[in-house]
């Protein structure tokens, strides 16, 4: 039996309002998403008497970060940045205001990252959720999943009163604060600079094989020097890694030679670079002066033996 013409638009007719519904309803839920999103993200917003909003609060996400920090997106996107909430608060019967960022990084080990790598060791440190600090008239800190940003203007002899004010009531919103990089822990504590631990999670020095990576600094009368850990998924994945790291400067005028289980390279700069295997890490010291290289071997093989017994 063939079926009618008609019959065949009336079935056309019906799919097409199938699918248009179906992605009403898909953006429909997207939307509800996001929305929901930037509300959980607005319960941080602190209360604060004489203190008020100038705006409603801007939302920012992957894909519109350029628009508030076209520069710096890139290195936030890398930390898998999930979005943003800029708000700013006047203070009533003065010319002083408070600019709130807050990120959610998706994680406390992204927040830390984006964190890490915009802290100096030097700058003064605030008890503000896991790690922060204060300098001139912006206090940042790190809770949670969330990166915390405050600046102040026109604030005079009162800045860091008022960033302190602001990022107390913040914090006290946020019940999990996060906990350090387990692999942090790993590295010896002598000499160690502190505040110069990082984390980067992508192409860790400069490879982009090579992901996350811890890093810290340790400084001696002699000069200073970096240790670092890579970890990998699988103790295969971590070998791999190390093959396309000899392979890559075996062809170089600086190839790295093995000495038992490490590898050692002097590099362009005249610096000593070594490098091991423990299970899935990869682990090593580098930027080391050449004075230093037998001297620190102590720092290599205790780094070695805490990964060994790591968990």
């Amino acid at each position: 039996m063939k079926r009618s013409a008609d019959l065949d638009l009336f079935y056309v007719f019906i799919l097409i309002s199938l699918m248009g519904g179906l992605l009403f309803f898909g953006q429909g839920l997207a939307q509800s998403g996001t929305q929901s999103q930037a509300k959980d993200l607005q319960r941080l917003l602190p209360d604060l008497h004489g203190w008020k909003l100038e705006d409603s609060p801007q939302v920012y996400k992957p894909d519109t970060l350029y628009e508030y920090i076209d520069g710096a997106a890139e290195a936030y996107l890398g930390y898998d940045f999930q979005q943003l909430l800029v708000s700013t608060f006047l203070k009533e019967g003065t010319e002083s205001s408070i600019t709130l960022e807050v990120y959610d990084m998706g994680s406390p080990l992204n927040a830390f990252g984006i964190f890490s790598s915009e802290r100096y060791p030097e700058i003064p440190e605030v008890p503000f959720g896991l790690a922060g600090y204060l300098e001139g008239e912006v206090l940042n800190f790190i809770s949670g999943t969330y990166y915390v940003k405050l600046i102040c203007y026109n604030g005079d002899d009162t800045t860091a009163d008022y960033l302190k004010e602001f990022a107390l009531a913040l914090d006290g919103k946020i019940k999990d604060k996060g906990s350090w990089p387990v692999l942090l822990k790993m590295f010896p504590s002598a000499n160690l600079i502190k505040n110069s631990e990082k984390y980067i999670k992508k192409n860790f020095m400069g490879f982009d094989f090579l992901s996350n990576g811890y890093a810290v600094s340790y400084h001696t009368d002699q000069g200073d020097y970096d240790a670092f850990i890579i970890e990998a998924k699988t103790e295969g994945e971590a070998q791999n890694w190390l093959q396309k790291l000899l392979d890559f400067y075996a062809g170089e005028k600086a190839p790295f030679v093995q000495e038992g289980t490490k590898y050692r390279q002097i590099n362009k700069y005249g610096q000593v670079i070594l490098i091991g295997q423990v299970k899935n890490y990869l682990f090593g010291l580098s930027r080391l002066p050449i004075a230093l290289a037998d001297q620190s071997i102590s720092t290599f093989n205790q780094l070695k033996s805490n990964l060994e017994t790591a968990r």
